[in-house]
């Protein structure tokens, strides 16, 4: 599971999405472990649809690279506008992902990869179920809202209250949540499959994590951030620390695939 350069190939472009769909895995088992956040968490699962903000930065070995951009998710669908820098360049990822017979499909488009697509294509598709089946990890869990939070609440450790701040222009109540992950995985056959993929991957025997969380004052999830290992280019070891930050919810959200005539499916 490795970072990508600034500009990928589409091999590169494959590894980039279990990158971050690793990060989402350890970011979601540490912010519905603290106790004051439970509800907010639950009642953020509840919503029909969301707009949020992303920031990424994979730091290790000396190279560090970041992704920044926006996005909206409805029901199974989601969308992200992402822009990669790292190495002094940089390029844009349109990214959609949907559910589609059965299976969890990413389409990406960028400037970066477009000259290796056949003439028409715009867009590559990515099978997310079959990539997240080879490095180990049931994809489904990740984007069922209820068996995720599931084994989220089984390692908190500890929590405390940090203080009110703002965040995007709204008040909002800042927690530190201590999480053990590997008593999650114990508690959750699944889960443990997800933290088995991440620390072949890295290396590395996960244990405790610090999580930091905002609720704003509507009672749901403002603004998530964590730090989790990771590996970057070359197999070294890295740190990829992500925030993410939600607009608003409940607002109207339209995900459609791309026009089948510009997929290119390898």
């Amino acid at each position: 599971m490795a970072a990508v350069r600034a500009v990928p190939t589409l091999g590169g472009v494959r590894r980039l999405v279990l990158a971050i769909v690793a990060v989402l895995v350890l970011a979601a088992g540490a912010h519905a472990a603290a106790n004051p956040v439970v509800t907010a968490v639950k009642r953020t699962a509840d919503v029909r649809s969301s707009k949020l903000r992303m920031t990424v930065t994979i730091a290790g070995g000396g190279a560090r690279q970041t992704m920044t951009g926006t996005g909206a998710q409805s029901g199974d669908g989601v969308t992200l506008s992402m822009r990669t820098s790292g190495g002094g360049r940089s390029t844009t990822i349109d990214a959609v992902l949907l559910r589609q017979n059965g299976s969890y499909v990413m389409f990406m488009r960028s400037p970066a990869f477009a000259a290796q697509l056949p003439a028409g294509k715009t867009w590559l598709r990515v099978d997310l179920s079959q990539q997240a089946a080879n490095a180990g990890v049931d994809f489904s869990s990740l984007v069922d809202t209820a068996r995720t939070l599931a084994p989220l609440e089984k390692g908190l450790v500890s929590s405390r209250r940090l203080g009110r701040e703002t965040v995007a222009g709204k008040a909002a109540t800042h927690y530190q949540a201590v999480v053990d992950l590997q008593r999650a995985a114990r508690a959750i056959p699944a889960y443990a499959e997800q933290i088995a993929a991440v620390q072949r991957a890295t290396g590395l025997k996960l244990g405790r994590t610090t999580q930091h969380v905002w609720v704003g004052a509507d009672g749901r999830v403002r603004q998530v951030r964590s730090s989790t290992p990771t590996a970057g280019q070359g197999g070294v070891r890295a740190t990829a620390t992500q925030t993410i930050t939600f607009l608003a919810y409940d607002v109207p959200v339209r995900i459609t695939a791309p026009p089948r005539a510009q997929v290119f499916s390898p």
